[in-house]
């Protein structure tokens, strides 16, 4: 039996356009086929050209204050508040039944008409996938406690995500309020966007649905990342993340502090990554500016602990 599609907006979010993006969007537009494709783009930092595409919407951090709500916590606003720019997307565009999000390092390799023909029919509100109950090695638990009780606290990684209207109506509201509260002074942390949308999400009665349950998700976690070059081999696999071209797969290695042995050491997990990009491309890495800077954080960790 085939399922009927209701109508749906697939959204591709970046904030630059180069090949690299361009190649990711490509890519997304073959798994489309009654949806719409745009490309949400982060213009906090200045004007992004390129997009071959006339479905942008362009998002600045001040629209999203303008909007209610509030540029707090940690990072840029709408990777920490990643939930509020699909809810503006969303009431520009509100003709759509479901509006499923993927990130710039993201990949979806399944046919999506019949994905969202079927959350249609099981009436799902909301997609993701859940991590372990947060622990106090989640950095952001914190954020979530002042609003939460903590035995009701959930994360969920939504790089990949996929929402009803009803659901992201839902959650706007919940955030507009929370806005409300931060402002006056009741509130004084703001809830990271993994933990918001599926603890919010259980509050409000919305039907949840794991995204292991809609396809592969062996390749699919936030850290570390693919290269690239390496997407034929995993062909197949439903859901990919994170996949990276070269000098962003350095630095995406690089980023969570590695210690001495990982940089040094020829043989550590970071180096056998490193050699994934060629013996030019390794030999690139050794010399450039991600690993030096990751070389002086490691001397300073050091010397602070002298």
């Amino acid at each position: 039996m085939i399922l009927p599609t209701p109508r749906y907006a697939v959204i591709f979010r970046t904030h630059f356009w180069d090949d690299f993006a361009d190649r990711q969007f490509k890519r997304l537009e073959g798994q489309v086929r009654s949806g719409d494709a745009y490309v949400l783009v982060d213009e906090t930092r200045g004007h992004v050209a390129g997009i071959p595409t006339d479905r942008v919407f362009r998002l600045t951090d001040r629209q999203v204050i303008e909007a209610g709500y509030v540029d707090a916590g940690e990072g840029a606003v709408q990777w920490y508040s990643g939930d509020v720019p699909l809810y503006l997307f969303a009431a520009a565009h509100p003709d759509y039944d479901y509006y499923l999000q993927l990130e710039y390092d993201a990949n979806i390799q399944t046919d999506l008409d019949s994905l969202i023909a079927r959350l249609a029919a099981e009436k799902i509100d909301v997609v993701a996938m859940t991590e372990p109950s947060p622990d106090a090695e989640w950095p952001w638990l914190p954020t979530c406690l002042e609003v939460y009780p903590r035995e009701e606290i959930l994360h969920q990684l939504i790089c990949i995500s996929a929402f009803s209207s009803h659901a992201l109506e839902q959650l706007s509201k919940a955030r507009l309020a929370q806005a409300e509260r931060y402002r006056a002074g009741d509130l004084k942390t703001w809830p990271y966007c993994e933990g918001f949308v599926p603890t919010e999400s259980v509050r409000a009665g919305l039907k949840l649905c794991e995204l292991s349950l809609l396809g592969t998700v062996a390749s699919y976690d936030s850290w570390p990342p693919m290269l690239e070059s390496r997407l034929p081999q995993v062909r197949g696999q439903a859901f990919v993340h994170p996949v990276l071209d070269g000098d962003r797969y350095v630095a995406s290695l690089l980023k969570w502090n590695p210690g001495f042995k990982e940089l040094a050491l020829p043989l550590s997990w970071l180096h056998r990554k490193l050699w994934r990009l060629g013996p030019a491309g390794y030999l690139k890495a050794l010399r450039g500016n991600s690993f030096r800077q990751a070389f002086s954080k490691w001397r300073e960790r050091r010397r602070a602990l002298a």
